[in-house]
Order: structure tokens, then sequence, then C-alpha cells
């Protein structure tokens, strides 16, 4: 693996891992604040927390690079590199306390 790769996987994975604390964690506070396209599409206050978790964390390490977050979060960037994020992979499972969800970043 190149060094960049290997850069860009040791961000990803320690996002993603912050991020999944932070979703344990306020397991308690999954609540729907909005839905996007229909009733079922959801989002939750989780959903926003994780991904503002994602883009700083991403924003710490690469601030050149361009995001693209489900909730919102996408900014341009300017040094080739674009991150897609989904924090919240599986809201509604994750919702009705279902535990089949994860936190996407590619």
């Amino acid at each position: 693996m190149n060094p960049l790769s290997e850069e860009l996987l040791d961000i990803a994975s320690g996002a993603a891992e912050a991020a999944a604390q932070f979703l344990v964690q306020g397991w308690a506070q999954r609540t729907v604040v909005s839905t996007k396209s229909s009733g079922t599409d959801v989002v939750t206050q989780m959903d926003r927390g994780s991904e503002a978790l994602l883009v700083e964390a991403i924003l710490d390490k690469r601030p050149d690079d361009a995001i693209l977050g489900e909730e919102g979060g996408t900014r341009a960037g300017t040094s080739g590199v674009r991150w897609v994020i989904d924090p919240l992979d599986g809201t509604v499972n994750y919702l009705y306390g279902f535990p089949v969800w994860a936190v996407s970043v590619a």
C-alpha cells in the first residue's frame, strides 16, 4: 500500500471508530429530528452529531480535502481527494433499537 493510501485508511478508520463510540454512547438519545425524502427517511440528532464529528476529524488531518456528507456536511476541496461519509448507515435500525447499523467512510 502506498503512503497516501495508508494515511487515508488511518484517518478513515480513526474517524469511523470515534463516530461509532459517539453513537453507542448516545443510544438513549435516538429521536427523530426531521425527515428527508419520505416519512421513513429520517434524520436523528445522532446522525448530525456523528457527521460533525467525522467532518472535524477528517479536516483536522486533511484540511484541503473535499467532503460529501449525507446529512449536509458537504464542502469543496483543492487536494483532489474527496471523502464520502454516511454518519449513521442504518438510521431506522438505530432509531428502533435494532443493533444493525454502521458508520461509513470512503
